[in-house]
């Protein structure tokens, strides 16, 4: 199995949308980010005045025409009675709902679903996270050696398992409509002609000038960006690995010799879920008893 220390997210980070599939994981933690909200007064002000920025028909033609598609694709009318009933926006929760048990609030008005994975962030925490961080930090400890593969088999099917059931009906189809329009949003970003010339926005950094954007139109973005933008790179070359893998004891207990990639990870979402697994793993394998090695 491939060594995920040879993923390019453990190197320089590239922020953006992945080549090939992209898992719903990193739809949600960009949607996190609270880009929607944010082009979406980017657009409105390009509509209605020229306050914040101005573009002209010859000389910015491009930019117009990226913001026109933007605004056509990103902000469109449902084009059925029945999907007018919700919106693109509510659905797209709906999705995050079914498929990991997020957006539990009572008073969040979406559709419901009377199913959902109301295991998934246990299970990928508790039960799979912690496996993994318990070898990778117990492998210099003179304590104890706290690998289980075994265990950590058994929860990744179950994972597995778990996440293949959820992709039925419409949930690839709104989630690939969704990075289709996140991708949009980071070419905007990324456009430095209407982002520093036109807009003066001088920050580097999609993260950074989104930041930046919501506070020259007005909307909140959490400080905390980059790292919702790399958890989304992260779990995303995860839970594709783990969808996509026909696993048995020897594939899980090769995770284990991904410390690079799992430590970044385990960085990332430490500062966005507030689970630290490296001080858990402390509590757990003190590293200054000298004794010999032992396998719980």
């Amino acid at each position: 199995m491939a060594d995920l220390n040879k993923s390019s997210y453990t190197s320089s980070l590239k922020i953006g949308v992945p080549q090939g599939t992209v898992h719903p994981i990193w739809t949600y933690y960009v949607y996190s980010t609270n880009i929607y909200n944010v082009m979406r007064r980017v657009l409105r002000t390009f509509l209605i005045t020229n306050n914040q920025f101005s573009l002209t028909p010859v000389e910015d033609q491009e930019e117009i025409q990226l913001l026109l598609e933007t605004l056509k694709y990103g902000y469109s009318s449902p084009k059925t009675t029945i999907v007018s009933e919700f919106g693109y926006e509510q659905l797209l929760i709906n999705t995050f709902h079914r498929t990991f048990g997020f957006f539990n609030n009572p008073n969040l008005k979406y559709p419901r679903s009377t199913t959902t994975n109301s295991r998934f962030k246990s299970l990928l925490e508790d039960s799979v996270l912690l496996n993994i961080a318990q070898a990778i930090w117990s492998k210099k400890s003179t304590f104890q050696l706290l690998d289980d593969p075994a265990s950590l088999y058994e929860q990744i099917i179950d994972l597995k398992s778990m996440l293949l059931a959820s992709k039925t009906n419409t949930i690839e189809w709104l989630n690939r409509y969704w990075v289709n329009i996140f991708h949009r949003f980071f070419t905007i970003l990324n456009n430095r002609k209407l982002i520093r010339e036109k807009m003066g926005i001088v920050e580097v950094g999609p993260d950074k000038i989104l930041i930046a954007l919501g506070a020259k139109f007005g909307v909140n973005v959490p400080v905390d960006t980059l790292y919702r933008f790399e958890l989304a790179n992260y779990l995303n070359t995860f839970l594709l690995k783990i969808e996509r893998t026909d696993w048995n004891v020897d594939s899980t207990e090769a995770l284990y010799s991904s410390d690079n990639f799992f430590k970044l990870l385990f960085s990332a979402y430490k500062v966005i879920e507030k689970r630290d697994f490296k001080r858990e793993v402390q509590f757990i394998a003190p590293s200054n008893r000298q004794t010999a090695f032992t396998r719980v």
